[in-house]
């Protein structure tokens, strides 16, 4: 009775080779990601240092005069550029106003964790536009990227990252398996397989392509057995 094969080596390759290219594309894909992300990020806070130059000194010097109002009308100002979530002025450690400008949604935790939210950057008030270290700051301004806008984008990003990966890996786990499976798993299957025959009479014979490789040592050395079998014999 002839042996059967219980689990195809295709299907062992294909497995094997899938994992491995999983496994690598995985961290590619988190390595990019992770790229992605910081430079999105920074390119938010360009965009808001950008905004917050031009009202920069006509802040301070509302500070100084107390006039709240024009304090909120110069921080409405920088609503224009789009991404703006938040925005702070503290004064000797206290909120002098608070703004927001973006309706708060709720975000996973891992997400926030994952992502780096909220996205900020603080920015010190001088008087008169002194910005020696040894003079201390009227106040600071802290500004606040839209940690919805951020969210939206890592989601996305992360989304049609790993489709677009598990895509490429499944078709490179087929390509290297059909390369497998026709330059190894078929001719030592068919190897096998003439082993097996017990009526066999002439050599296992490969096809010219394997005739130098390990296939064809294989194949040589079973027919050398095979005939000193025969010689040996009474």
């Amino acid at each position: 009775m002839k042996a059967r094969v219980q689990r195809s080596l295709t299907l062992k390759s294909m497995i094997a080779f899938f994992a491995i290219t999983l496994f690598s594309f995985a961290l590619f894909l988190a390595i990019q990601f992770s790229y992605l992300l910081e430079q999105r990020k920074n390119d938010y806070l360009n965009q808001l240092s950008n905004a917050v130059v031009q009202i920069q000194k006509p802040l301070t010097h509302s500070l100084l005069s107390s006039d709240l109002k024009e304090v909120k009308n110069l921080l409405v100002s920088l609503k224009t550029s789009g991404i703006m979530g938040k925005a702070i002025v503290t004064v000797d450690d206290t909120t002098v106003m608070s703004l927001d400008f973006a309706t708060p949604k709720p975000i996973p935790d891992w997400a926030v964790k994952l992502v780096g939210i909220p996205v900020d950057m603080t920015i010190p008030l001088y008087a008169y536009g002194n910005t020696s270290l040894l003079v201390k700051p009227q106040g600071y301004l802290t500004l606040q990227v839209d940690s919805n806008r951020v969210y939206r984008f890592a989601v996305n990003t992360l989304a049609l990252m790993i489709t677009t990966y598990l895509l490429l890996v499944l078709i490179m786990a087929i390509a290297m398996t059909w390369c497998v499976s026709r330059m190894i798993v078929r001719p030592l299957r068919k190897i096998a397989l003439d082993i097996q025959d017990t009526n066999r009479t002439d050599d296992i014979q490969v096809s010219d392509y394997h005739r130098d490789d390990e296939l064809g040592l294989l194949a040589k050395n079973y027919n050398r057995q095979e005939k000193n079998k025969i010689r040996i014999k009474p």
